[in-house]
Parts: structure tokens; C-alpha cells; sequence
């Protein structure tokens, strides 16, 4: 039996339906809800795709800039979305010199989406940039699948005490699941957040409010076993290119 965990997706949104959104239910209602109530001044996408999530950002903020290590997003949706500032390049390179600006220009940055490099790395990377700027504002961090285990893995792989201006961490504050498509027994989707407040002078609240339902979709899942041999992919990736192969991630390069 297939299942699309998606759909059908009931709102008042418009949702243009030719933007890919790989998102589930909650996560969409959610995203929805947290932009319509924040109205942001400025937000900041790491990881674009198709859009999907773009066009909520772009509905509820005053500037959107939109941070994806390939040039397809630009190619492909800059003429949708005319007023979004689409840059190209590693995430973690590109964000404090992004920070300046936004602060030069007398701008109020107050979103943040990560949902870029799935690697544990490449999430640290962000969290570690993303919080190691000195904010002049509180801002609302929310980073998409934190159920999928190299995800999670470097969101808690921060030692958040380091940084004052973080007043919580929550790993589920969306939860995930196995995944609707054809991955088998993958884990993926769910949002954690993480809220700064520069005035902030109390410990963090952190939070796996799902930790233990983690474990044990874990234990049942391809992770167990994908995650150990996660160090041959550059080989993989070596051999895909040397036989011409296509392989998923792909697609993130071109959306033809």
C-alpha cells in the first residue's frame, strides 16, 4: 500500500502545486502557522529545492534570502519568487557574511529554515554558524528532519551551554516518521527548534521530547545498518560518476 503522508492538505493557503513540498501534514500546518504568527522581517532558507517551502516564507516575510548549494533553485524559481535574494554556495560560508548585511541595512532577521546537507557535519556546521553570530534580536530557528538520524545526531551534537542567547532546544517539536516514498524503512521529516533571545540570561531548555520513540523506530529501520557503512559514500559516488549512473542526489542539481 503507497501513502503520501503530504496529502490531501487541507488550508486557506494558496499552494501552488507545482512546487514540489516535501514536507508532511504537520510539518506544512505547522510551517503555515509559525510564519503567519511570526510575520518576519527578515528569513533565511538554507536548502530550496523546488520551493515547496519557499512560497510560505515568501508569503508571510518582508525579505526572503534563499541559500542552496546548487544553481537550480535560482534557475528554476527566481522568476516565481522576483523579490527573493537566491544565493549559491556552502551554507555555513555564505550566512556571516549574510548576518552583516542583513545588520548593516537596519533589517531584523528573525527566521531561520535549515533543511540543507543532511550530513551530521554539514548540521553542525549550520547550528554552529547560525549561533556563533552575535544576534541583536530573538529569532526562531527551525531545522527540518530531525527524526532522520545523521540530522539529529548533529543538532545534539552542540553543546548549546555555549552559547547564552539559546533559550530552547526542542528535538520534536515536529515529530517524523518512516518516510512515504520509496526509501524502505528510512527515517525523515520532523522539525526541531531551537529559539534565541540575545537578552536571554537563564540555562536552555533542551529537549527530545521523543527520544524514546526514536530509539525504537530506530532499531526497526534501514539506519541501523546504513548509517555504519555511511563512510563508503564518497566511493559511491566516485563509482556512480565513473559508470554514468544517476543516483538521488541528483535531482538536487537539476530539476529537469
Amino acid at each position: 500500500m503507497k501513502s503520501n503522508i503530504g496529502v490531501p492538505f487541507f488550508t486557506d493557503f494558496p499552494i501552488d502545486f507545482d512546487l514540489e513540498w516535501q514536507m508532511s501534514r504537520a510539518e506544512k500546518y505547522c510551517l503555515i502557522n509559525l510564519l503567519q504568527n511570526i510575520k518576519p522581517s527578515v528569513a533565511i532558507e538554507i536548502g530550496t529545492y523546488k520551493g515547496g517551502s519557499l512560497q510560505v516564507l515568501n508569503e508571510f516575510s518582508k525579505q526572503v534570502y534563499s541559500l542552496d548549494i546548487s544553481k537550480a533553485p535560482k534557475q528554476f524559481l527566481a522568476g516565481k519568487f522576483p523579490t527573493v535574494d537566491f544565493k549559491i554556495g556552502d551554507s555555513f560560508l555564505i550566512l556571516p557574511d549574510l548576518f552583516i548585511e542583513i545588520e548593516k541595512e537596519g533589517k531584523k532577521l528573525e527566521f531561520i529554515l535549515v533543511d540543507g546537507d543532511h550530513t551530521t557535519n554539514a548540521v553542525k556546521k549550520d547550528i554552529h554558524t547560525i549561533l556563533s553570530y552575535p544576534h541583536k534580536n530573538p529569532i526562531t530557528i527551525i531545522l527540518h528532519d530531525s527524526f532522520n538520524p545523521q540530522c539529529r545526531a548533529g543538532i545534539k551534537g552542540i553543546n548549546y551551554s555555549q552559547y547564552p542567547q539559546v533559550t530552547y532546544v526542542e528535538l520534536d517539536y515536529i515529530i517524523g516518521s518512516f518516510w512515504h516514498n520509496t526509501t524502505y524503512r528510512e527515517m525523515w521529516g520532523g522539525f526541531a527548534m531551537i529559539r534565541l533571545d540575545p537578552t536571554n540570561t537563564k540555562p536552555a531548555l533542551i529537549m527530545g521530547s521523543q527520544e524514546r520513540l526514536f530509539k525504537r523506530v530506530y532499531f526497526s529501520s534501514m539506519h541501523l545498518i546504513k548509517d555504519r557503512f555511511h563512510f563508503l559514500v564518497p566511493i559511491k559516488f566516485w563509482l556512480f560518476k565513473k559508470l554514468g549512473l544517476k543516483q538521488k542526489t541528483d535531482m538536487y542539481e537539476s530539476f529537469d
